[in-house]
C-alpha cells in the first residue's frame, strides 16, 4: 500500500521515499514506493511528470490502493529523491477547482447538471444537460465564474468518514460509498465539523446557498488534485461550444492557460493595429470598412476577369474556325479557365478540346456546338484515359480533372481523329 502525499499537501514538489517493489516491463520498471506525491491517471487528469533520482518517470498509475511509477531503468539505491513538475502538476490544480467553479455556477445560473468533464492538454471541457445557451447567459456564467475567483474563496477536501455518502447535498451523484473524496469551495469546512453536524451537513451547506460577497458554497465528489483557494486559479474564459447528442458542450480556458491565449491574442491584435494605424477599439471598424472594400474590389476583378475570359474565347474561337481543334493552356487561374468555357459556351459551331495545367491542377473541358455537333459521351472513355482525367456532363459541355502524364500528344492526336 502507498501512502498518498498528494492529498495531505497538493503543493509538495520534492520528497523522498523507499522502493518496496520493482518489477520489469517492456518498456524499463515498473516501481512501487512506500510513499508519493505523485498523482496518478485518473478522474480525467493525466499522471504528473518528474524524476525519481533523475530519471523520467514516464507513467503513473494506480491499483487499488498501489501507486506505481514507471521508468526506463532502475535507481541505484532504494531511497530515491523524487521530483515532479511543478508547472504541471500546478495547471491540472487550476483545471480541476475551476472546473467545480464553472459547474457550480451552471447548475446555480442555468440549472444544469454537469454530465461529463475532459481535461485536455489546451482547454477543458464540460458537457451539461442543457441543449442551448445564449451569448448574454455565457457571459454570465464567465463573470460569475471569475467573482467567484476574485473573492479568493477556501477550497477543502476531505473524505466523507463514517457519515453515509446520502447524508452530503453533493452537486453530482457517485457510485462511491466509502472513502469518498469530497471538494468543497466555499464556506466553512466540513471537515472541521462534529459527526454530529456532519449528518446535517445539506443544511449546513444550504444556508446562504447564493451569489455573494462570500461567493458560491459548492460540494462535489473528486478525487483529484486542487489548489486551496480560488484565486489560485487565476482566469477562466470562454472558448467555445458544440452540441452533442442533444446536450451541450462547452470549452473553457481556465488559469494560465487563460492568460497565455490573452496574450497571443493581443499580440495578434497589436499587430493588426499597427498595421492599420489605428488603436485597439479601432481596428474592428476599420476591418469593416476594409471587408467592404475588398468586396467592391472583388466586384471589379470578376467582370475584368469575363471581359478578358472573353476576348481570349474569340481569340480560340478563330482558331477553330481555322482548323485547329485542342488548346493546350499554361499556368492559367482556373477560375479564368471556367470563365473561357462559360464564353466560348454562347458560341455556335464550335468542336473542340481545352486543356489547363497549373502547377498540379489540371483541368479539361469539350465544347460541341451547331450544325457538326457530336457526343463526346460517345468517346470519353477512349480519350480520358490518356489524361488520367475524370468527370463528365451533356452536350453541349463536358469538363472535369486530369491527372495528366506525358501523354497530351497522344491525347490531341486521338481527340481530331474522333471528331473529324
Amino acid at each position: 500500500m502507498t501512502e498518498k502525499l498528494f492529498y495531505d499537501d497538493p503543493y509538495l514538489c520534492e520528497f523522498t521515499a523507499q522502493i518496496l517493489k520493482k518489477e520489469r516491463t517492456p518498456n524499463g520498471w515498473r516501481i512501487e514506493l512506500d510513499r508519493t506525491a505523485f498523482y496518478p491517471e485518473g478522474g480525467g487528469q493525466p499522471a504528473d511528470k518528474g524524476t525519481l533520482d533523475d530519471i523520467e518517470v514516464t507513467d503513473v498509475q494506480k491499483e487499488g490502493n498501489h501507486v506505481y511509477h514507471f521508468v526506463e531503468s532502475l535507481p541505484e539505491a532504494n531511497s530515491v529523491l523524487c521530483k515532479i513538475e511543478w508547472d504541471f502538476r500546478f495547471d491540472y490544480m487550476q483545471q480541476h477547482t475551476g472546473q467545480h467553479i464553472l459547474s457550480a455556477v451552471l447548475n446555480k445560473i442555468t440549472d444544469s447538471a454537469t454530465v461529463a468533464v475532459h481535461q485536455a492538454e489546451d482547454y477543458t471541457s464540460i458537457e451539461i444537460d442543457h441543449s442551448n445557451l445564449s451569448l448574454k447567459q455565457i457571459e454570465m456564467i464567465e463573470d460569475a465564474a471569475n467573482d467567484l475567483i476574485c473573492a479568493n474563496q477556501p477550497v477543502y477536501s476531505y473524505l466523507n468518514g463514517e457519515t453515509p455518502i446520502s447524508s452530503f447535498p453533493i452537486r453530482r451523484e457517485t457510485k462511491y460509498t466509502e472513502n469518498v473524496r469530497l471538494v468543497q469551495v466555499g464556506g466553512a469546512s466540513l471537515v472541521m465539523a462534529s459527526e454530529a453536524d456532519l449528518h446535517n451537513a445539506g443544511e449546513i451547506l444550504s444556508r446562504e446557498v447564493n451569489f455573494t460577497t462570500e461567493g458560491l458554497k459548492d460540494l462535489a465528489a473528486c478525487g483529484g488534485v486542487h489548489v486551496t483557494r480560488t484565486g489560485e486559479v487565476g482566469l477562466i474564459k470562454f472558448k467555445g461550444q458544440e452540441k452533442v447528442r442533444g446536450r451541450l458542450r462547452l470549452f473553457w480556458l481556465i488559469g494560465k492557460r487563460a492568460f497565455r491565449d490573452f496574450r497571443e491574442k493581443t499580440a495578434v491584435t497589436d499587430k493588426i493595429g499597427e498595421a492599420l494605424s489605428v488603436s485597439l477599439e479601432g481596428i474592428s471598424t476599420e476591418f469593416d470598412r476594409f471587408k467592404a472594400s475588398l468586396g467592391e474590389e472583388k466586384k471589379r476583378n470578376s467582370e475584368l476577369l469575363k471581359e478578358l475570359a472573353f476576348l481570349k474565347a474569340e481569340e480560340i474561337r478563330k482558331q477553330n474556325q481555322s482548323g485547329i481543334s485542342t488548346f493546350v493552356m499554361g499556368d492559367v487561374d482556373p477560375a479564368y479557365f471556367k470563365q473561357i468555357i462559360i464564353s466560348l459556351s454562347s458560341f455556335s459551331d464550335m468542336c473542340l478540346c481545352l486543356i489547363n495545367i497549373k502547377g498540379e491542377v489540371g483541368q479539361w473541358a469539350v465544347l460541341s456546338t451547331g450544325a457538326n455537333a457530336f457526343d463526346f459521351s460517345s468517346f470519353r472513355k477512349d480519350l480520358l484515359p490518356l489524361i488520367e482525367g475524370k468527370g463528365g456532363g451533356n452536350a453541349p459541355l463536358w469538363q472535369g480533372k486530369l491527372g495528366l502524364g506525358d501523354t497530351l500528344d497522344a491525347f490531341r492526336e486521338k481527340f481530331s481523329q474522333l471528331i473529324s
